[in-house]
Parts: structure tokens; sequence; C-alpha cells
């Protein structure tokens, strides 16, 4: 349940910060990002739920992998390109 929640939660996240970007003005790295790991979400979990039916060897260990990336590894990622969207916002906006 947990990792469900956190899966949907960051693609959330990640798409809608490509959505809210450049309505900002934001550097266009930032949206490239969002979309990016947006992206690689959404391949972490088709490869997990693939692998998790999967019969044939070394299936069962890519599944784990992309499990483990899907719920800990973007997520953080996410949050650490959110904390740095926000920190140049914030020096953005001290500029003025």
């Amino acid at each position: 349940m947990i990792v469900g929640l956190t899966i949907a939660l960051t693609l959330l996240l990640t798409f809608g910060a490509f959505l809210f970007f450049p309505t900002v003005n934001a550097p266009p790295v930032f949206s490239r990002v969002a979309i990016s790991l947006c992206a690689g979400e959404f391949v972490a979990v088709i490869v997990w739920q693939a692998g998790s039916s999967c019969i044939v060897a070394g299936c069962l260990t890519l599944s784990r992998a992309a499990r483990d990336t899907a719920s800990v590894e973007i997520p953080a990622l996410t949050l650490g390109m959110l904390a740095l969207a926000a920190v140049y916002g914030l020096r953005v906006a001290r500029s003025w």
C-alpha cells in the first residue's frame, strides 16, 4: 500500500512540476528533469509489474530492482529536484 501511494504521488508531482515550471518561467532544465523522472518512474513500474509475473530466470531480480527504483530512488530524486527548484525560486525572488 505504501509503495503504491509513493509511486502515485511521485507520478503526480513530477508531471505536475513538468506542467508548472513553464508557467512560472523557470529554466527549461527543470521541466526536462521533471518529465524525465516521470518517464523513469513509469518505466520502472511497468518493468516491476512485468517482471513479477515472468517465469524466466532473472526476472525476479529485475523486478525487485525496478521496485526499489520506483519506490525509493526516483521519489528521492524528485524531492531533490523540487528542493532545488524551490531554492532557485527563492533566489530569483530575492534578486528582485
